[in-house]
């Protein structure tokens, strides 16, 4: 198997336990224990540490402004949903954090360049 083509597969693993461990773990101590595991950086570590096995330093270093960049946009992306939820519904919600999100990273994207 090419090595790209098991980096993706690998990553694609990883990411499904952390999400089915979230979930657990939020059908036993709740949604808020779930969802502080499903923010923590668990799966970025992993996917900068697999860059950095595969490409080096300075490309790790690189996919780590872009993990601080999304973890930044998370947080609008997280405040629009817990605020938005309740008043105007779940997929409304979502589409808006979506948009708060991808503003966000554009903004963080023309200050970096």
């Amino acid at each position: 198997m090419n090595i790209k083509i098991r980096m993706v597969v690998l990553d694609f693993i990883f990411g499904g336990v952390i999400v089915a461990v979230a979930l657990l773990i939020a059908s036993f101590l709740g949604p808020v224990y779930g969802g502080i595991l499903a923010g923590a950086p668990i799966r970025a570590g992993g996917t900068i540490f697999l860059q950095y096995l595969h490409e080096g330093e300075a490309k790790a270093a690189d996919l780590s402004l872009g993990v601080l960049f999304s973890m930044i946009a998370n947080v609008g992306f997280a405040a629009v949903l817990f605020i938005c939820i309740p008043k105007i519904g779940f997929y409304q919600s979502l589409l808006l954090a979506s948009v708060v999100f991808v503003a966000v990273i554009a903004v963080l994207m023309k200050i970096a360049s």
